[in-house]
């Protein structure tokens, strides 16, 4: 699987765990955590076709740089919504893993 369908499965797989929710009747750091997975996500997804679609090694590495540290708060965010109990503890350590093979195919 390319980086670029990994982020595409990592993305459709929160989209799943977000629209269970009725993000407008949570608490507002509960609210604010969901929204800001949903925004992370959808940016590591946007940036991986970008890095996918460079057109030089140059552009590639500076791509590649700055999706590892959205990578990197996409997965911290994970981690804090598990502690939240937004997403469950099987949910975090898979979609950690997924968010650092990403990482690592960079």
């Amino acid at each position: 699987m390319s980086p670029f369908e990994r982020a595409k499965a990592l993305d459709a797989q929160l989209r799943v765990l977000v629209s269970n929710f009725d993000i407008d009747s949570l608490q507002s750091a509960d609210r604010d955590i969901l929204r800001t997975l949903k925004s992370l996500v959808i940016d590591v997804r946007l940036d991986m076709r970008d890095y996918g679609m460079a057109e030089t090694k140059r552009e590639q590495d500076n791509l590649a740089k700055a999706l590892r540290k959205r990578l990197e708060q996409l997965e911290q965010t994970i981690v804090k919504a598990g502690e939240y109990d937004l997403v469950g503890a099987v949910d975090v350590a898979q979609l950690s893993a997924e968010a650092q093979q990403i990482m690592a195919d960079l």
